[in-house]
């Protein structure tokens, strides 16, 4: 194998790098503390069971978590766990049995903002696969030329249809929108993926929120509030949509309330 020009001793490469063959999932540690660790770890389980992963035991992950809330106890740390198949040779074929690997990174964690975003329409589509939608996959080429696209209209997000022209997500977020008393969320039993914040809003039910299963870009663009949500950045309230603005470019009481309360376990 060679790396860089330079030749290195035979040794079977990672799956995650040859083939993205994996998944991972991002937390927050706030003071000490592990927020919404439950869900995390039920992520990591059913992205695990979807791909035929191993996955290393709850008490292996949360071991070293604590250790680092204990070397940290003053910083606010973004805490990103990758699980990968582990390495593999040739082929895309593999063992059920084989041993993980798993990395966990981290980064200080940045003040949040509720500044309201200036946002627009992807012209890149999302590709659908019932079989993929909702993981957080290491295969985040699309994100990764979206952010991209971003960059280069100089705008705070965006937001993304898939190849049917329904609305899923922004590019790192998910969004939830009002029209009048109800809320609403796009599904993502085609594409898209499932943030901790959305299922948390889903279960908590802190503004009423559904499910919808066919999301049109009319539907977002005549709402009176829209929301991006994010564990790591938070609620962020959208103040413009290209030339559509949202009635309400705020955040609601109840959501900063939720969000305040929310779980943050040791």
């Amino acid at each position: 194998m060679w790396h860089n020009g330079n030749e290195l001793p035979d040794q079977a490469l990672d799956r995650g790098l040859q083939f993205g063959d994996g998944h991972f999932t991002t937390l927050t540690i706030e003071n000490g503390r592990i927020r919404w660790w439950a869900c995390h770890w039920q992520r990591l389980q059913a992205a695990s069971e979807r791909l035929h992963i191993c996955l290393p035991t709850e008490a292996e992950l949360f071991s070293c978590l604590t250790q680092l809330t204990q070397a940290h106890p003053k910083r606010d740390l973004v805490v990103k766990i990758i699980v990968t198949r582990g390495p593999g040779a040739r082929g895309y074929g593999f063992n059920e049995q084989a041993n993980p690997h798993w990395y966990i990174t981290t980064t200080a964690l940045s003040e949040r903002t509720h500044k309201p975003l200036k946002v627009d329409i992807a012209e890149l589509r999302l590709s659908r696969s019932e079989h993929l939608a909702g993981l957080k996959t290491l295969n985040r080429l699309e994100q990764v030329l979206l952010s991209h696209e971003r960059q280069q209209r100089e705008l705070d997000e965006l937001i993304v249809l898939d190849s049917t022209e329904q609305v899923v997500e922004a590019i790192s977020s998910n969004l939830i929108w009002r029209q009048g008393d109800s809320w609403y969320t796009p599904s993502l039993d085609y594409a898209g993926v499932n943030g901790v914040v959305r299922t948390q809003l889903l279960s908590d039910q802190p503004v009423n929120l559904d499910v919808c299963d066919t999301a049109s870009l009319a539907q977002v663009l005549a709402a009176d509030q829209v929301i991006l949500t994010n564990s790591v950045l938070g609620l962020r309230p959208v103040a413009q949509i290209g030339e559509h603005r949202p009635t309400d470019p705020t955040l609601p009481k109840a959501l900063i309330n939720w969000w305040q309360a929310s779980d943050v376990s040791s």
